[in-house]
């Protein structure tokens, strides 16, 4: 091509047609200007659509992530119900003065178990801030996932961090009133005196406070799993266009 050009320039030179020369070299000049110009498009073009891909994906293991946690926080939530059955269990037998070992053996060790301990994966998110978040093209989106990992989710573990600040002194209490025992349905506490426990002012204050501290953890995590729904079905439109 280069050659054919080159015998067309030489061939008006050579006939002394310098005017129509200069004109087929600007023209000249054009037709690569314009094939550098398509050239850069379709080169920035193939880099968008990596960078759209990008996104496809990393918005896509954020689905994931999300979707897991969803499931986390709904067992969760079931459990601390499960929990609370126990504790109600004690309490009741605290205030009717029910002293019967074998009726409450199975129920001290849910009783008295810390629920506010859940391990929410931020993997999805932290692999987006890894790439760059600008690799969110949709801005308002791009706020919404900003604010419910940075705002919204360390909020819940703050407020879940309640469960985890007597620990030590609750498990020294445990260890210092019941022996643990094991069997095919799990771990049970026995206390080593049934009724001086149950007129414990300690104990009694423990059960309670693990009881109100369950019905918070129940309502927070019920609403930061109504948050991550919501950002769920954001990120799954987004995708969808």
């Amino acid at each position: 091509m280069i050659k054919f050009f080159r015998k067309i320039r030489q061939n008006l030179l050579s006939e002394g047609k310098t005017g129509k020369y200069f004109k087929y070299a600007i023209g000249e000049i054009v037709l690569v200007v314009i094939g550098i110009l398509i050239a850069l498009q379709i080169n920035n073009w193939n880099e968008d659509q990596k960078k759209k891909e990008l996104e496809k994906i990393m918005l896509e293991n954020l689905v994931e992530n999300l979707e897991q946690n969803c499931d986390m926080m709904k067992s969760h939530i079931r459990s601390i119900s499960k929990y609370r059955e126990s504790g109600s269990v004690i309490i009741s037998a605290i205030e009717n003065k029910l002293i019967d070992e074998d009726l409450l053996e199975n129920y001290f060790h849910h009783a008295l178990m810390n629920t506010s301990s859940i391990r929410l994966s931020e993997t999805g998110y932290n692999a987006i801030k890894n790439n760059g978040l600008e690799i969110i093209r949709n801005q308002a989106l791009k706020k919404e996932i900003m604010a419910f990992f940075e705002e919204t989710r360390p909020h819940l573990l703050a407020n879940l961090s309640w469960g985890a600040v007597d620990s030590a002194d609750r498990e020294k209490f445990i260890d210092q009133n019941f022996v643990q025992l094991g069997n095919d349905k799990g771990i049970t506490y026995k206390p080593f005196d049934l009724e001086s426990l149950l007129n414990n002012h300690y104990f009694i204050a423990l059960i309670n406070k693990t009881d109100v501290q369950r019905s918070w953890f129940s309502i927070i995590l019920e609403s930061h799993l109504k948050d991550s729904q919501r950002m769920l079905e954001m990120i799954k439109i987004e995708l969808n266009k």
